[in-house]
């Protein structure tokens, strides 16, 4: 009987061992990741260092959106492809806008301003490496010119009646951080130039600033006038976005857009 009871409190005190050993692991792979749980995945150094948190250089939002930020690769020059990692989530600054630190929910408070600038961090592994792009807030009011634009109409330099375009600009994107592009035949990603954009909504100005492309016209007249017109149409005057490669050459002295 000895024997058997030396025998049971081996396997007794073997359990309890095991048991000890193996519940912190185990609540270490439940437990979040930033909350005491362990990472599940480590990236290779390559993947590590082409991480990025979207396809485009900045995020836009109005007041009142959320958006779930996710980690990824771009691969094939134009696919995001998300990648599983281990990641904590910040924001700066914390007024008038928060983020889930284990989701990446990010959340604009409806009350925060147009023009309100926040960076959205990703911290990969514990430090191994930080991710941040930063989120524009807008809302149409402010600046009505954000969104994607295709030309219906060019305006004659006389009268700016409409000219039917050569080749139409199918388009001209303006961004909430004060970017925009313009091309005559999208592709995937291919744009024709780019550049900054100023403007004052009061007076009706605008003015554009191309700092690169692939084909910049070299008759771009970049500041004139807009307005938005009671159908929706964005219309600009006294300025010229260019003729199409291989075009005539033709300038008129502005343009009509719509969405």
């Amino acid at each position: 009987m000895a024997g058997k009871r030396v025998l049971w409190t081996s396997v007794l005190v073997w359990v309890l061992l095991v048991t000890v050993a193996c519940v912190p692991q185990w609540l270490c792979g439940w437990l979040p990741f930033g909350l005491g749980g362990g990472c599940r995945v480590v990236l290779d150094e390559d993947t590590l260092s082409r991480l990025r948190l979207t396809m485009n250089s900045s995020v836009e939002m109005q007041p009142g959106e959320t958006h779930e930020f996710s980690l990824g690769v771009v691969e094939c020059c134009y696919v995001f492809e998300t990648v599983d990692a281990c990641a904590t989530w910040s924001v700066e600054p914390s007024e008038g806008a928060s983020i889930d630190a284990e989701t990446g929910l990010f959340t604009v408070e409806p009350g925060t301003p147009s023009g309100e600038v926040y960076t959205v961090t990703a911290d990969i592994e514990n430090g191994r490496r930080l991710v941040s792009v930063e989120v524009y807030v807008y809302t149409p009011e402010a600046n009505p010119l954000v969104g994607l634009w295709r030309e219906e109409a060019q305006l004659a330099c006389d009268t700016y009646e409409d000219e039917v375009p050569e080749e139409r600009i199918r388009e001209l994107r303006f961004d909430a951080d004060g970017t925009l592009s313009v091309t005559w035949m999208p592709f995937e990603i291919y744009r024709d130039y780019w550049g900054s954009y100023q403007f004052d909504s009061e007076q009706g100005s605008l003015h554009l600033d191309i700092e690169g492309g692939n084909y910049v016209p070299e008759d771009v007249d970049g500041s004139g006038s807009f307005l938005i017109d009671d159908q929706g149409r964005l219309v600009l005057r006294d300025m010229w976005l260019g003729a199409p490669y291989g075009g005539s050459g033709v300038a008129h002295c502005g343009h009509r857009f719509t969405r």
